[in-house]
């Protein structure tokens, strides 16, 4: 198992942090967003934000690749 820990700074808008917020909540993800991560073999993600800095964490397996799943997000 892998573990990957990511930072990243929203532009501080609140509007634009609150519709974030929305579309990441698991009743209104896609479900084609949850299966690219799960086919990507990741296995637990978690996002935290604290002002405009968000914070995942990512727990994946061995075969985990980082350049295959960017492949899959365009």
């Amino acid at each position: 198992m892998k573990r990957y820990c990511l930072a990243l700074d929203l532009k501080d808008d609140s509007q634009l942090i609150a519709e974030y917020e929305h579309w990441h909540k698991a009743e209104n993800s896609w479900p084609e967003v949850r299966k690219s991560i799960l086919d990507a073999d990741i296995l637990d993600m978690q996002i935290y934000r604290t002002g405009n800095r968000l914070f995942m964490i990512m727990e994946t397996s061995d075969n985990f690749e980082s350049k295959k799943k960017k492949k899959w997000m365009r």
